[in-house]
């Protein structure tokens, strides 16, 4: 007799169970493909974003159809961009530029174009010889520009005073410490130029007999002579008068806003005062005297070289210290 085994059925209860289990891995099945899908989908975005940001070269052309369907992606594509333009921007040195969205990145990019855009105002600041603003931003980059600053400040303040000290030694007879001719012609040209004064004294001076110093007490003699002789007649002049040692014993004055008749009282009353100098050396007590010539000059010529007028007035004067000397020395000549 054959037999027959069979394999027993599950009670229907314990069979519709298996049948739902059955039923439940299909979804969770489905479930697991999902991450996998997401994943390859937002490495994908991360990597577009990336480029935009980081990359050398990047093409404007629109992402993906499936990146544009991610949500808020286009809103994070465009704070991206943003950054790119923005950086590129101030690599390119426009400190001008705005960027049309918003977010804490591109707001730190703002606060250092702003930072740049002061900075590059500094520089053009001192460019133009303004060395008083400072900066308190950008640490060691902000140290530096003040550092460069105060130097600058102080290599100009010396330089200044060096320069006014040799501008000084240039305007002054080395001998006598008043000016030489080339301050002469300098102070006489602005008196001309700026005041314009209608009238003024030119007055010519000499030491008579100066030669007899030198040659009988020698050089030293005469250099004392001739510094006694030049503290006499500046000190004796008004602030705004020129007197400058013309060359050897000449001496030449500029009396700016002064008519001839006083001009001559100012001349009589240094001849005066000359004649009661003594100079002592070696033992020995010198008098000294000297001669004047007067001119009057009125304001320059518009059709005359200012050195022309200066010099046909200074002719001159010396024409009348030659009449002064002629009339035995001494004297006053206007």
């Amino acid at each position: 007799m054959d037999v027959q085994i069979t394999e027993p059925r599950p009670p229907a209860d314990v069979a519709a169970k298996q049948s739902e289990e059955t039923a439940a891995q299909q979804p969770a099945e489905a479930h697991v493909q999902q991450p996998v899908e997401a994943d390859a989908l937002a490495a994908e975005a991360v990597g577009y974003l990336l480029q935009v940001i980081a990359a050398p070269q990047c093409s404007n052309e629109p992402p993906p159809e499936a990146l544009r369907g991610i949500r808020n992606f286009e809103e994070l594509l465009s704070i991206a961009w943003g950054i790119r333009k923005m950086s590129t921007a101030l690599s390119d040195g426009d400190l001008d530029y705005s960027p049309p969205v918003q977010g804490i990145t591109i707001d730190a990019l703002k606060s250092f174009q702003g930072k740049l855009r002061r900075l590059a105002w500094q520089i053009k600041q001192i460019a133009g010889g303004d060395y008083g603003n400072k900066e308190f931003f950008i640490g060691e980059c902000a140290e530096a520009l003040n550092h460069l600053t105060r130097q600058l400040t102080q290599r100009i303040a010396s330089l200044t005073k060096t320069s006014e000290e040799y501008k000084s030694m240039s305007f002054r007879d080395a001998l006598t410490g008043i000016y030489n001719r080339k301050a002469f012609m300098h102070f006489a040209e602005e008196v001309f130029s700026t005041m314009r004064p209608e009238v003024s004294t030119l007055i010519i001076t000499d030491i008579d007999r100066f030669k007899l110093f030198n040659d009988t007490y020698g050089h030293l003699c005469g250099d004392e002579v001739l510094k006694l002789f030049a503290t006499h007649i500046a000190r004796a002049l008004r602030p705004d008068d020129i007197c400058c040692r013309y060359g050897g014993e000449e001496f030449l004055m500029l009396l700016p806003g002064m008519p001839l008749s006083l001009g001559l009282g100012v001349a009589e009353r240094l001849r005066s005062g000359v004649e009661k100098l003594r100079v002592r050396f070696a033992g020995h007590e010198l008098q000294i005297t000297s001669s004047f010539g007067v001119c009057e000059t009125g304001p320059t010529p518009e059709n005359q070289p200012f050195n022309d007028f200066v010099c046909s007035c200074i002719s001159r004067a010396d024409a009348n210290l030659y009449k002064a000397k002629a009339g035995g020395r001494n004297m006053v000549v206007g």
